[in-house]
């Protein structure tokens, strides 16, 4: 008979999962993109041999019913924009070169033909040290699929700091 317990699970004193005594998945997919870019979880990822895959690696269309209403839009950031201008890209193959330097895989989902070809030319440009860290500074935090009807759940991992 099945019986939940530390031994599968192992919590602290609150009751929160200790992730790091956790038999642990090679692959953690999370939303990860300039404005939330998980450096202290990629940190740890890279620590315990797990990829870091990033969805909403371009942020999120602000239309949807299920996106945080009042975020800035990702792609129309000025900062994006101007490396994008310097490397004659869009802000989109900046924002997913800027993952895969980082050692990242990125999903990008698009239905427009034009973007989906866009998203396959970012191996023949590189973006240099300034841009990374230029782009690291647009961190902000934000996320755009919060699931905040979760948040109220004991493990919602969103409250937690990696």
């Amino acid at each position: 008979m099945f019986q939940p317990g530390e031994e599968i699970l192992p919590m602290d004193a609150q009751r929160k999962i200790v992730f790091d005594t956790v038999d642990l998945c090679s692959t953690w997919e999370v939303e990860c993109h300039p404005y939330l870019n998980h450096s202290k979880l990629l940190e740890f990822c890279k620590s315990k041999d797990i990829v870091m895959t990033a969805h909403s690696a371009l942020g999120s269309d602000s239309d949807k019913e299920w996106v945080k209403k009042g975020n800035p839009v990702l792609l129309e950031d000025p900062i994006l924009n101007a490396i994008a201008e310097k490397h004659r890209r869009t802000p989109g193959q900046v924002a997913l070169r800027y993952q895969l330097q980082w050692g990242v895989v990125v999903l990008a989902k698009s239905f427009n033909e034009k973007r989906i070809k866009e998203n396959f030319q970012l191996f023949d440009f590189q973006l240099t040290p300034e841009d990374m860290k230029t782009i690291d500074s647009l961190n902000k935090n934000i996320r755009y699929l919060e699931m905040s009807i979760f948040s109220h759940h004991p493990d919602y991992p969103f409250l937690d700091e990696y």
